[in-house]
């Protein structure tokens, strides 16, 4: 067995021997505190993986519209209302 230690731990010789030479009354060890570890993530890098997760093309949304595209009922005037509406409101 070896009796090299390591760095900021004692040995078990060195140990014994600290506790016999101190021994006034029972022996308490504290434990050394340590800090927690936390990760606060802003709502912008939570947002970020949000979107990181979504799929690349929502494929039920493109086959609906194609589809109604097809049947000549996409075209709304509803639709061109809503589409004119957002398109003025961008400037």
């Amino acid at each position: 067995m070896s009796n090299i230690v390591p760095v900021g731990q004692p040995s078990s010789a060195s140990l014994g021997s600290m506790l016999q030479t101190e021994r006034t009354g029972p022996v308490q060890l504290e434990a050394a505190s340590r800090s927690v570890d936390r990760v606060e993530l802003s709502s912008a890098a939570q947002l970020l993986s949000k979107i990181a997760e979504l799929p690349d093309v929502r494929q039920d949304l493109v086959d609906r519209v194609q589809t109604e595209i097809e049947l000549g009922i996409y075209e709304t005037p509803e639709k061109f209302s809503t589409a004119i509406d957002a398109f003025i409101a961008e400037f």
